[in-house]
């Protein structure tokens, strides 16, 4: 008895009705307070029925009690069902005992009862959302609900009436009597109480208008079902002068204000037409309570139907802005990778040539600028060709990983560039350095190479070396980048024709 059970399925059903929100529900069971709450609020919906919607003669213009378990089933996802239709069932029972017999009392609270569990089983085996809060969900729920388990309900309950009450109403009247009214509740009263039941939204920001319009409507509605006057300044004062505004708070305020105000629009729409106020004209009970329930019915379907319309396009254009916010930021890293990658060598993981020639390009620009030096040194490997013949390239590559290693722990300074130049050469890049500090960072680098002690047979050094040519230039009028390249390349030539191992700085003659 703990849980109504719930048809197995596949296909749709377990998409539609699990969202994180709902998936949340339904891994926990009502709070304690629940079992408290729900046969207290059902109750006071029946005796709520009783003074606003039931007619002098007995007929039910609006049904709100069947709506208060079927929110409940729907938003507990069935979870203690049986406990909860126990306990509705059992206050049906209390509220109607003092309006019916016992006997017509228990079997017309069964009655409801199979209605609303009915309805609960059909609208999870349709995969209908628990929130409804998408267009495709109310539909679903209107057609289950209001249409099909209402007149389920209404030919069931309209035998009992007629068989042990004696009514005296022909049998198809009763049918429609019973299912407008039992259909009508479940139509406002169940979105209403699921609205309710959610998790507050995003604040709504008021607008200017907003107050006024709301004021308008409260006032346009106290007159309109007064009942006190047919025209107002020449304009016929009908029931239907108030849809306009319901849109209007459909379209501003969304669902879960949206039906609060159908169903006090609604509510008091039904108590003036039972207490004689007439709003609707001069037409027989039956008829009158017609037009009363076509009116809710078109106040519920303008309301609710645009509200949840609305909502679900809005949380449709949410969605699809987060997916285009996550699909440019995942297109700028790639970018950003594919720039990285572009500039990157990928044998060394330092910079490569092209990168190098952007880099001294505008550094080169940048100096010319602020008039300060730019340095450049251009590094060989000192007899690779001969490393290569004698351990093999995968050796080789091993080796220029090495040094580029070495290269990237002797530049520290944040500005400064390393880079693959071509090969087995490597160039560095020093802004605002003078001559002293580049030779010195130079020397330095030959001299951490070489105590690295890697192995090369054919070097008369024993371990692989390397030679560097140093050039540093403030540029001139008629220099270019390319000026301060051959310097250095010039310088590196010098070095090998010294003896390798070394680092050599160009002389100040123009290349």
């Amino acid at each position: 008895m703990a849980d109504i059970p719930v048809p197995e399925r596949s296909g749709s059903m377990t998409p539609t009705m699990l969202s994180p929100q709902t998936n949340t529900q339904a891994d926990r069971p009502p709070a304690w307070w629940v079992y408290l709450l729900l046969p207290l609020l059902h109750f006071a919906s029946v005796k709520l029925t009783f003074l606003c919607a039931v007619s002098p003669e007995n007929e039910v213009v609006i049904w709100l009690p069947n709506a208060v378990l079927l929110a409940a089933l729907l938003h507990f996802r069935g979870r203690r069902g049986g406990w909860l239709a126990l306990l509705t069932f059992s206050s049906d029972v209390l509220a109607n005992l003092p309006v019916f017999p016992p006997l017509q009392a228990v079997l017309l609270s069964l009655v409801n009862l199979t209605e609303v569990t009915l309805a609960y089983l059909l609208l999870r085996r349709a995969g209908t959302s628990p929130a409804l809060d998408r267009i495709q969900d109310l539909g679903k729920f209107v057609v289950i609900g209001p249409l099909l388990c209402a007149l389920v309900a209404a030919l069931l309950a309209s035998l009992v009436l007629q068989a042990m009450d004696g009514v005296k109403t022909p049998y198809p009247t009763l049918v429609l009597l019973w299912w407008f009214g039992d259909g009508l509740g479940l139509l406002i009263f169940t979105p209403m109480l699921l609205a309710l039941a959610q998790p507050a939204p995003e604040p709504i920001r008021l607008r200017w208008q907003d107050g006024p319009v709301l004021l308008f409507t409260g006032a346009l509605a106290g007159l309109i079902l007064s009942g006190q006057s047919e025209r107002w300044s020449g304009v016929p004062l009908t029931p239907n002068l108030l849809l306009p505004p319901m849109l209007y708070i459909a379209v501003r305020f969304g669902t879960r204000w949206t039906a609060p105000a159908v169903a006090l629009i609604a509510l008091a729409a039904a108590w003036a037409q039972t207490t004689g106020h007439k709003p609707f004209g001069e037409a027989s009970p039956h008829e009158l309570i017609l037009r009363t329930q076509e009116f809710i019915l078109t106040l519920s379907i303008v309301g609710m139907g645009f509200a949840t319309l609305l909502s679900e396009q809005r949380a449709l254009t949410r969605s699809l802005e987060d997916k285009v916010r996550e699909r440019t930021l995942k297109l700028e890293e790639s970018n950003s990778q594919l720039g990285t990658l572009s500039t990157t060598d990928g044998l060394t993981g330092i910079a490569n040539r092209r990168r190098f020639d952007e880099f001294i390009a505008g550094e080169w620009r940048h100096a010319r600028v602020t008039g300060q030096p730019l340095a450049l040194a251009l590094l060989d490997v000192d007899l690779f060709k001969h490393y290569n013949d004698r351990y093999g390239h995968q050796a080789g590559d091993d080796c220029l990983r090495t040094i580029a290693q070495v290269l990237g722990a002797n530049v520290r300074r944040a500005g400064d560039l390393v880079a693959r130049y071509g090969g087995e050469e490597f160039a560095l890049v020093a802004v605002a350095a003078d001559e002293a500090s580049a030779l010195a960072m130079s020397r330095g680098i030959c001299q951490a190479l070489e105590a690295l002690a890697h192995r090369h047979e054919l070097s008369p050094f024993g371990v692989v070396t390397a030679s560097i040519g140093v050039a540093v230039l403030v540029p001139g009028e008629h220099d270019t980048h390319e000026t301060l390249i051959r310097r250095a390349d010039r310088a590196l030539y010098q070095a090998k024709a010294n003896g390798r191992n070394q680092a050599v700085l160009a002389g100040d003659a123009p290349a």
